[in-house]
């Protein structure tokens, strides 16, 4: 019976260890945190072993997407020639269905979720994976050759492919993240680029060309590359006079932007990738324009959440990078006070302060990183800046300003105080709800 090992056991470790277990492994988990693992008795718990404990005898070690290269058991298991993989990876090589991979800074969860709507729409199943929340092998090897995964995959995931062979591709954006691991964004961009080293002859990749380092990307690219475009007329998607033109074989007006929900140009660029994706896999015009008619957004994503003595409250938890940020700023109509922080990703925020819009007035820093945050304050700048403890003071401070919006949109991952921007953003929804009240 062959042995794997899985380091970390969060959503992808869990689904990592289901499917070894399906394929009649001999599996142990190894955790730098505690963890229960009383509803999986098949499971060996060896975090609390030596390195050599854990690794001796293992045919395979599965890594989550939070553990590191660096990480004492990957180097370990390198050292001794044990095959280190990702969870992403592993749930390719038992993934008999197609492929479809989103990747970028911002826009992955909304750009994977309107592609699964549109085709399973379109009369195709498909199973919305990956980062976006549920994890890739928890159902890779339960999905059928005509079915589609539609996976939403981050950087921290692609570190660790050897064979992962999406048949389209793409890249939406990249601005800095998670430099505390990547240390540049150069290493941060190769890192992204690794769902397309796989690609070539019959698989297409989708890059966007107003970005500038997605865009120099294709000449690496062995597949076959198409474009989006909100300025630029492309071979692929473009916005022309208010429509989007699909360009594949030749150009022709798909439809209006008035008749898509999701307004501004970071989301136009979203919606091109999804019909290009779709188009690229037979998805019928009538399907794709009637499910993009139909889609909203997922939660806490600039989420208006009410009224509070005449303040409009506003909830972008999902906000975890600074370019996100500054999209819901750019967003908000009115004199605004901003609520920020979080963890401490390594990120500069000169950035930051130099493309806040004019609305922005108070901005109130919480979390682990607000000296951070602090110490790239321009000498000269036209609103208040205010640290506190919590976010329940935050919010505090936030409606004592006269105000027409407080928007909390924190700029940064959830890490340092919860488990996710989900149970952040309920956190933030509860607080207002509390102030209704």
């Amino acid at each position: 019976m062959e042995k794997a090992l899985v380091v970390g056991f969060g959503v992808s470790g869990r689904g990592a260890a289901q499917l070894l277990l399906r394929q009649g492994m001999e599996v142990s988990v190894f955790s730098d945190t505690s963890i229960d693992i009383s509803g999986y008795p098949q499971l060996k718990d060896v975090s609390n072993a030596s390195e050599f404990e854990a690794v001796a005898d293992k045919d395979i070690v599965v890594v989550s997407p939070s553990i590191e290269n660096s990480h004492k058991i990957v180097e370990y298991a390198k050292r001794f020639n044990v095959p280190v993989i990702g969870e992403i990876e592993l749930g390719y090589r038992y993934c008999k269905g197609g492929i479809i991979a989103i990747t970028g800074t911002n826009g992955k969860t909304t750009t994977t979720k309107l592609i699964n709507e549109i085709i399973n729409a379109g009369a195709k199943k498909a199973y919305a994976l990956g980062n976006i929340g549920e994890s890739f092998c928890a159902h890779a090897d339960k999905i059928a050759e005509d079915e589609i995964a539609v996976l939403e995959v981050s950087s921290f995931q692609l570190e660790s492919i050897k064979q992962f062979r999406p048949r389209i591709s793409a890249c939406l954006n990249i601005t800095p993240d998670h430099l505390e691991r990547h240390k540049s964004l150069e290493n941060y961009a190769m890192a992204k680029f690794n769902i397309f080293i796989n690609q070539g002859i019959g698989d297409c990749a989708i890059l966007n060309y107003d970005d500038t380092i997605v865009r120099d990307f294709y000449d690496d690219i062995y597949g076959e590359v198409f474009f989006t475009s909100a300025k630029t007329e492309v071979k692929g998607a473009y916005l022309s006079n208010g429509k989007i033109v699909l360009n594949i074989d030749e150009a022709y007006e798909f439809m209006s932007i008035e008749d898509i929900p999701l307004k501004g140009e970071y989301n136009y660029q979203n919606v091109m990738t999804a019909i290009l994706a779709c188009k690229l896999i037979g998805i019928d015009d009538t399907y794709i324009k009637s499910a993009i008619a139909d889609f909203r957004l997922p939660r806490y994503r600039n989420e208006y959440i009410g009224s509070v003595n005449g303040v409009d409250f506003f909830n972008d938890s999902k906000a975890t990078n600074i370019d996100s940020a500054i999209k819901a700023c750019n967003s908000m109509n009115g004199e605004t006070a901003l609520i920020v922080g979080g963890y401490d990703k390594g990120i500069a925020y000169d950035g930051f302060f130099t493309n806040l819009p004019d609305t922005i007035k108070h901005i109130i820093a919480t979390g682990d990183n607000v000296y951070s945050i602090m110490q790239f304050l321009p000498s000269y700048h036209e609103y208040t800046f205010e640290i506190t403890s919590s976010l329940e003071r935050a919010v505090e401070l936030a409606v004592q300003k006269s105000v027409k919006n407080v928007l909390f949109s924190p700029t940064t991952s959830s890490f340092d105080r919860y488990s996710s921007y989900v149970e952040r953003g309920e956190h933030f929804d509860m607080i207002v709800a509390n102030m209704k009240d």
